[in-house]
């Protein structure tokens, strides 16, 4: 029987974020001949992660491809695996240095330039973990690129977009901002809104997944652990990485 990976995602509205969620896992599943790689969603976009796990059977590790250990992963995609005590779970992508280093393509793209003030922008974070993820990713983009580095976030505790947008602009020099989330679509709409003067393109751009990203979410799925489930254990099952 062959192991499937299961790779879930936050659904994306646009055509343009689903065609690069579609296009990330179409490039895994090139990489991977030797797993039956099938793709999950926890909102907006069908089939849910709870579906997919009752639909397959056999071992099975689910890589969360989001950017932080958020709600959706501890409650939805977690949840999801004990339903099937040969399911497991990983770590998401994030935070991760193969991310820093892609954010830093993406500034270059964007024109950044050495003296700009750099905000990392991300969607909404409320729970504890979460912020500590994008503070995280915050730090590791500052060590790739070679400078301070600013957050903001839609939502949650963390500063306001708009408010560290203001904020770095008191350093007199151009604000740009460095979008911390995976696809195009509404999120990515509301960061390009918030004031900066260059705002850089999500990790996933529409075009042709960096190979990096690829090798990230390969390297979840082959991580430690992640094809032993934990029997027994009330607790979470997620992977080590």
């Amino acid at each position: 029987m062959n192991r499937t990976l299961i790779l879930c995602a936050h659904g994306a509205e646009s055509s343009r974020g689903r065609g690069a969620l579609a296009g990330l896992v179409n490039a895994v599943r090139r990489e991977a001949q030797d797993l039956d790689v099938v793709d999950a969603f926890v909102d907006v976009q069908q089939p849910t992660i709870a579906e997919i796990v009752a639909e397959t059977a056999g071992p099975r590790a689910i890589v969360p491809l989001m950017l932080s250990y958020d709600t959706p992963v501890s409650v939805d995609v977690v949840g999801a695996s004990h339903l099937d005590p040969a399911v497991t779970v990983t770590p998401p992508l994030g935070p991760d240095w193969v991310l820093a280093e892609i954010g830093v393509r993406r500034l270059f793209e964007a024109g950044a330039r050495s003296h700009d003030t750099i905000v990392l922008a991300a969607d909404s974070a409320t729970d504890d973990r979460a912020i500590a993820d994008i503070g995280k990713a915050a730090r590791l983009l500052s060590a790739v690129w070679g400078g301070r580095v600013h957050v903001g976030t839609l939502g949650g505790p963390d500063t306001p977009l708009a408010d560290a947008v203001d904020v770095a602009r008191a350093y007199g020099q151009r604000v740009v901002v460095s979008t911390y989330v995976l696809t195009p679509g509404d999120v990515h709409d509301h960061i390009a809104a918030a004031g900066a003067d260059v705002v850089t393109e999500p990790l996933l751009d529409g075009g042709p997944p960096d190979a990096r990203l690829v090798s990230l979410v390969l390297a979840r799925a082959r991580s430690r652990g992640a094809w032993t489930p934990i029997g027994g254990d009330p607790g979470p099952r997620l992977a080590h990485q």
